[in-house]
């Protein structure tokens, strides 16, 4: 399933990444390598160095990758989420510059906290506009994959939908069930279906 909910992180998760960031106390953005550190030691706070069932863990995290694109003209780089196999996405261009002076008057802790939640918004704001757009083009399963919701959890509700769909059917006789077998299984397979039911009845009828 492609998760888009976005991630939010708790008191607990911001604690346990100072822990292990194990950057300098006076740690400050200058190049794009300070951002990626910041980055790598989230996804190792969050889920490499955690159990899979320590609810402080966040598998989402490390779909979240860094690309420098600097040259002599910017200082640029993108964030990209990879949401499911053959499906990665990339944000807008973000100016290093312009995360350097954001953080410039922060340093240690205070620091990374910034950098972190600017990667996490920038990934949310991504995630979020590919739900939007799923939901635009696939309807309410786009919607239902970014609230959360899987197929056990629609299991009860289709069954009984279903059933009570077929119930009407039942009920209406043959002019709604044989048009609804011939949109399940073809007009052939209906007349199969007849002909092995009338047969069925002939059998009984001579036994």
């Amino acid at each position: 399933m492609i998760d888009t909910r976005p991630i939010t992180l708790t008191d607990a998760q911001w604690d346990l990444v100072l822990t292990t960031a194990n950057l300098a106390p006076n740690f400050s953005v200058q190049e794009f390598d300070d951002v990626q550190a910041v980055l790598i030691r989230a996804h190792n706070a969050l889920r490499h160095d955690l159990p899979e069932d320590d609810e402080r863990r966040i598998d989402a995290i490390t779909n979240v990758s860094l690309w420098c694109v600097a040259d002599s003209r910017n200082d640029d780089f993108l964030l990209s989420v990879t949401l499911a196999p053959g499906c990665t996405l990339q944000s807008d261009l973000i100016d290093l510059v312009d995360l350097k002076e954001t953080t410039s008057t922060t340093t240690g802790w205070a620091a990374i906290r910034a950098v972190l939640t600017r990667l996490i918004t920038d990934r949310n704001a991504i995630c979020e506009a590919f739900a939007n757009v799923a939901l635009e083009f696939d309807g309410l399963t786009g919607y239902a994959e970014h609230r959360g919701v899987d197929a056990e959890d629609l299991f009860e509700v289709l069954h009984d939908t279903a059933a009570a769909h077929a119930s009407d059917m039942n009920n209406s006789g043959l002019d709604s069930q044989i048009p609804y077998l011939i949109e399940q299984n073809g007009r052939r397979a209906t007349r199969d279906l007849i002909d092995e039911l009338a047969d069925s009845h002939a059998d009984d009828a001579t036994n």
